[in-house]
């Protein structure tokens, strides 16, 4: 009994040490690490970043290894910083020999972002259906939500919580008319009412086709986008920004990432290489000329400019990954890591770290030192002798410490 209790201390207490002594580490060696703003540049037709000199004044840096003054950022990033260009009577009539205003540079600059936590939380499958076009330039809160369910598409009233037969009715005929076979895959909508304009729901049926769904005048609109079924896709984010080119932001489960085209329905295929929202981070500044988009993977970061007339990219550029010292003496101290919260997601529960190879070095050690400790008990215990080794081999310092100080076994 006194064994089993032992054991049961010794396994409690390896669990803790993985979950306090790299966090321990982490927030006794992490410092803060400075990521420069970066965008890309009409006119020098390069990255440039923003950053500061010595006596803290802005200035910035292209990729090519020129530096400019504050006033000089303005020009060389002129869509982005318009505002300043036009206050002070300095912003471009052309660029790349297409006429520019201030106003077209508000009009069609956009920043686009997505992140795991976003994706990777709970759905409660009810939906705000906003009027498409209302009465006045403001949108008024709907007075009930849909959800749709293997039968159709459902109006639940939230005063009353009753079901409005009368519109589910029509909405469900319209989906079936249009094709639609039910239950939906995804839902993807914007309901928020701080908005110039609203692009409805796009919504994925069983048969894995996409359709629009909008509600015009109180009636529903529904359109069959064409995409193929084969395209299978996955994520879908509806953009509603200011110039209406397009209605959504996709991925398919190739993990390709696309624009669609708000004038067709046609679907262009964005050169980010492969991108899933489940895991990793993106940020898109656009405007008319170029889009600077940043994907931030596990291990990685990328930035691209992509040309926003033909969707060619025209620039890439990996920054060196750097390992922070807390990363790289955990890699070689601890064989795992116990957490339980994630940037990937809103959920607490027991996550482990991938296991590290290099931390053997330090189990092997301690295995030995262990094994001289004890060398005598290898002639009446050699069987929980051994175990007990191989286990420090394995996890290292998180079982050796409870071992050593609780002398288990003796």
């Amino acid at each position: 009994m006194i064994k089993i209790i032992k054991t049961g201390v010794v396994v409690l207490a390896c669990g803790l040490l993985a979950w306090l002594l790299p966090w321990l580490l982490a927030f006794l060696t992490t410092n803060p690490v400075w990521h420069p703003f970066t965008l890309y540049s009409c006119i020098v037709h390069s990255f440039v970043s923003l950053d500061y000199d010595e006596n803290g004044n802005v200035m910035s840096r292209d990729f090519n290894g020129n530096i400019y003054n504050e006033r000089q950022t303005d020009s060389v990033m002129p869509m982005f910083y318009y505002r300043q260009l036009a206050a002070d009577g300095r912003f471009p009539s052309t660029i790349e020999g297409v006429a520019v205003t201030p106003h077209d540079a508000e009009r069609t600059g956009f920043i686009f972002r997505t992140s795991p936590s976003d994706i990777n939380r709970p759905q409660i499958g009810l939906y705000q259906l906003l009027e498409s076009h209302p009465r006045r330039l403001e949108f008024d809160a709907p007075s009930d939500v849909f959800r749709i369910t293997d039968e159709g598409m459902e109006f639940v009233d939230m005063a009353s919580n009753s079901i409005d037969t009368d519109k589910s009715l029509r909405f469900t005929t319209a989906l079936k008319e249009a094709g639609f076979r039910f239950p939906a895959r995804l839902v993807a909508g914007n309901a928020s009412l701080k908005k110039d304009y609203d692009n409805g729901y796009f919504i994925i049926d069983d048969a894995r086709k996409v359709f629009h769904l909008r509600q015009i005048n109180g009636q529903p609109r529904v359109i069959d986008t064409g995409l193929p079924a084969s395209l299978d896709i996955t994520n879908i984010f509806v953009t509603e920004y200011p110039d209406r080119r397009h209605y959504a932001f996709m991925t398919d489960s190739k993990e390709r990432f696309y624009a669609l085209d708000a004038e067709d329905y046609s679907l262009h295929q964005i050169p980010v290489g492969r991108f899933n929202p489940s895991t990793d981070a993106m940020m898109i500044i656009g405007d008319i000329f170029y889009w600077t988009i940043t994907l931030q993977r596990a291990n990685d970061e990328r930035l691209m400019a992509v040309n926003a007339r033909d969707y060619s990219l025209v620039d890439f550029h990996m920054p060196r990954t750097r390992v922070t010292s807390a990363e790289r003496w955990a890699e070689y101290l601890f064989p795992t890591a116990l957490g339980f919260t994630s940037s990937k997601d809103a959920f607490v529960r027991p996550r482990l770290a991938p296991y590290s190879l290099h931390s053997l070095w330090l189990g092997g050690v301690l295995a030995l030192v262990y094994a001289l400790i004890h060398r005598r008990r290898f002639r009446t215990h050699i069987g929980q002798t051994i175990g007990q080794t191989l286990a420090i081999f394995a996890l290292g310092i998180f079982v050796f410490l409870p071992l050593w100080i609780l002398g288990h076994g003796k």
